[in-house]
């Protein structure tokens, strides 16, 4: 693991930390491997009993950083064809990245303020609870610079807040404030910002003190036939995903995004 993730074990509480405050702690590609290297440790820490997932410097995750190695680049000699093919396989990485941690044997809390964006907010939909503190801003934005919500958010954001309220808000990127992702299931709770910390790690020593084998077979019962799904659906996202990142739209809208404008947008 790179420092722009920690991992601190006090069992039988652990706490994975996206650390990149400099950033709103964007995700680069090597943070994607980061989080699969501390799902992969809090399964091997026989004394962890549940997690918590938060962020550094006040803020959960500002999606994916779109200045520091979250380009994917392409070799020159590659048709079309073998394009679409190597970026699916690299979807499919990441996106299994973020699948690990939601297949880690504790219940995973995720303790959200400031901004939960784009990947930011795939990858809390990827934990068991997600408690947010007031004033959080929730998006996930990818239609507005020419891509599809790819990691999983197609997937696990209608199993959330239901079909349609997940169409609204991925076909139009709309911000809603932590009092509306309440209102319709994204979060479990909002409480002041001061009061964030305490009332995770509150809910996690609730959790932490009941039986563990029960706590985690529980788990494994609700999501069982989800993950017995979950590649299945993860795949049909990636291959929807894949030509239009290739597409004009894409590169035109991550270059406004760059330079703070509003892209013009031509379908094709």
């Amino acid at each position: 693991m790179t420092d722009k993730v920690q991992l601190e074990i006090k069992a039988p509480v652990a706490v994975v930390t996206l650390n990149k405050p400099d950033r709103l702690n964007a995700l680069d590609f090597e943070m994607w491997e980061d989080i699969r290297q501390a799902a992969e440790a809090l399964d091997a820490s026989a004394d962890v009993r549940v997690a918590i997932l938060t962020g550094a410097g006040g803020a959960f995750c500002a999606g994916l950083d779109l200045k520091a190695g979250s380009a994917l680049s392409l070799p020159a000699d590659l048709s079309p064809p073998q394009a679409v093919a190597h970026i699916r396989e690299h979807v499919a990485h990441l996106q299994a990245c973020f699948s690990r941690l939601e297949a880690c044997r504790v219940p995973v809390i995720a303790a959200i303020q400031r901004c939960c964006i784009g990947g930011g907010l795939e990858l809390a939909l990827c934990c068991d609870i997600r408690l947010a503190a007031e004033g959080t801003v929730f998006s996930i934005p990818e239609a507005q610079v020419g891509i599809v919500p790819d990691m999983g958010g197609t997937q696990r954001l209608p199993r959330t807040v239901g079909v349609g309220k997940a169409k609204e808000l991925i076909y139009s990127a709309r911000r809603i404030d932590a009092a509306e992702a309440l209102r319709i299931g994204l979060v479990n709770a909002v409480v002041p910002a001061g009061d964030l910390w305490a009332t995770t790690t509150e809910l996690a020593d609730e959790i932490a003190a009941n039986a563990p084998l029960a706590v985690q077979a529980a788990k494994r019962a609700i999501n069982g036939t989800y993950w017995r799904e979950i590649e299945a659906w993860l795949a049909w996202e990636g291959a929807e995903a894949a030509p239009v990142l290739l597409s004009e739209d894409r590169i035109a809208g991550l270059q406004a995004a760059a330079k703070r404008e509003r892209p013009e947008f031509r379908g094709r």
